[in-house]
């Protein structure tokens, strides 16, 4: 039996976080959650995820800083953002990790579904072709 896909998600709005990790346990992925991007460093201490679902504005440690921590640490995490300011100048710093999308608030529930499982859809194939090599 293959591992569920780990997800993180990471939001200052409790809410948010309680209805996207439905969301996702709903379809069978393992969901861990966090409160902030302090909080999210402290989680990806100890455990590797296949995604990191992360908000941008959050208090303590903001998703960019979060990001930026995660890629000098040499994370591979695929990486969401979601953000209710498109125009966040922080988004266009040279330095920012790459993302696989961003979600703009507020999103329905299918387009969140649909971007987590194609980020997510390569997985498996990469599993596959590393127990080959």
């Amino acid at each position: 039996m293959e591992e569920p896909i780990k997800v993180l998600v990471v939001d200052d709005e409790k809410g948010i976080r309680f209805l996207l990790s439905e969301v996702l346990l709903h379809r069978g992925f393992d969901v861990s959650l966090a409160k902030d991007g302090q909080e999210s460093l402290e989680k990806l201490e100890n455990n590797h995820f296949d995604l990191v679902i992360t908000d941008i504005n959050m208090p303590r440690l903001d998703g960019v800083s979060m990001l930026k921590n995660m890629q000098q640490t040499g994370r591979e995490e695929k990486i969401i953002i979601m953000t209710g300011n498109p125009s966040d100048q922080r988004l266009m710093d040279k330095d920012m990790p790459q993302v696989v999308t961003r979600l703009y608030k507020p999103f329905d529930m299918k387009e969140f579904l649909d971007v987590v499982i194609a980020a997510t859809a390569k997985r498996k194939v990469q599993a596959i072709q590393s127990q080959t090599h």
